[in-house]
């Protein structure tokens, strides 16, 4: 079964109503059920009417298979929507039909296939109709990231038109102080961070400038061992699909 995710989501089953569902889960992998993991994995990039859309695969790992699911996504922005029944065969492939053979039902898997933005992050969830169980994932199709040395930065989209920007970095040393040199618009300063103890730092970034309807956001870092920034346009016209 083919499923395109755009800007809008086509609902091509009919869902039941979970109830208290989606809306009031926390949509980050930390939330799984334990053990739970949902991977993306890509299977095709095609160029249509100007667009590249992607074809992904969903695999889940840690969760029962004689259950009943939904699989739900949510775009940045928006409140999240189910958009098929879901089933897991027996190697943790997500389909919307399990294999019959007694009665010549054939397996369909589940295709997403996705346009984006850069930065944009495509977020999943397959979570059973009891709500017992749940598993998060998302994909970035298009990253925006740079490395220099050991260290990685990436930014991604949050809000709408970037007007919010998750900032990582990685491959710091343990617990050290950096310096971050920070840009949007006609605003600037520099600040000090500490790395988390697996060398790790993590911020939300409002680029939004008072005044101003668009901008670049410049977020640099300077390390012991590396110098790395990333640069991300926001507000009006910044976000385009690729």
């Amino acid at each position: 079964m083919k499923i395109l995710i755009t800007s809008l989501v086509c609902c091509l089953l009919s869902v039941a109503c979970l109830g208290q569902t989606s809306e009031k889960l926390q949509w980050d992998e930390k939330y799984n059920s334990d053990g739970a993991t949902l991977l993306l994995k890509e299977i095709g990039r095609n160029r249509t009417n100007g667009q590249t859309v992607i074809t992904y695969n969903l695999h889940v790992a840690g969760l029962p298979k004689d259950v009943d699911y939904t699989l739900w996504t949510r775009l940045v922005g928006k409140n999240p929507q189910a958009i098929a029944n879901a089933f897991l065969n027996k190697d943790g492939l997500v389909v919307s039909v399990l294999s019959d053979p007694a009665h010549n039902v054939a397996e369909d898997a589940i295709n997403l296939k996705v346009v984006a933005g850069r930065g944009e992050p495509k977020l999943f969830a397959v979570i059973a109709n009891d709500g017992r169980y749940r598993v998060f994932g998302q994909v970035v199709p298009f990253p925006i990231e740079e490395t220099s040395g050991p260290c990685r930065i990436s930014a991604t989209m949050t809000g709408q038109n970037y007007l919010g920007v998750l900032v990582v970095v990685t491959g710091l040393q343990s617990k050290e102080e950096f310096q971050i040199d920070q840009r949007s618009g006609s605003e600037a300063g520099k600040t000090t961070a500490t790395a988390a103890e697996d060398g790790t730092y993590r911020t939300l970034v409002l680029p939004f400038v008072k005044g101003q309807s668009s901008g670049q956001l410049k977020f640099g870092v300077n390390a012991k061992t590396c110098a790395v920034n990333v640069e991300v346009p926001w507000g009006q016209g910044s976000y385009a699909i690729q």
